[in-house]
């Protein structure tokens, strides 16, 4: 059949959240055992983050993330699968060096300030 929204009923847990999360739907790539999937980040935080993928991944599963966060802004790191469902892949950052955390960080500052900003 077509293709479902894969947004349209991911249960909104945003506002059970003690941490800030900016809910974005930039564009990445997954890499596991030399293949590619293509994936959506649904949201990300300082710790982690939640993707859509069409594939499912084990949780303890250690993958390769390549986010797509703006034009000119790409960050590389490795995540621990932590659960897998419906709603998405929620993920821990495992590994990313540190021009890669300074990206990650400095993306998210800029975006909470602009939400404060409203």
């Amino acid at each position: 059949g077509p293709l479902e929204d894969p947004m349209a009923d991911a249960p909104d847990k945003a506002q059970q959240r003690k941490t800030p999360r900016i809910t974005v739907t930039p564009k990445s790539d997954i890499f596991y055992e030399d293949k590619l999937y293509r994936a959506l980040v649904q949201d990300l935080s300082d710790g982690g983050m939640l993707l859509l993928c069409t594939r499912e991944f084990a949780p303890g599963t250690i993958i390769g993330v390549h986010l797509n966060l703006a034009p000119g802004v790409a960050v590389d790191c490795e995540v621990e699968v932590r659960h897998c469902s419906d709603a998405g892949i929620g993920v821990k950052i495992d590994y990313m060096d540190d021009a890669n955390r300074k990206a990650y960080q400095a993306y998210l500052q800029e975006f909470f300030a602009h939400d404060k900003l409203g």
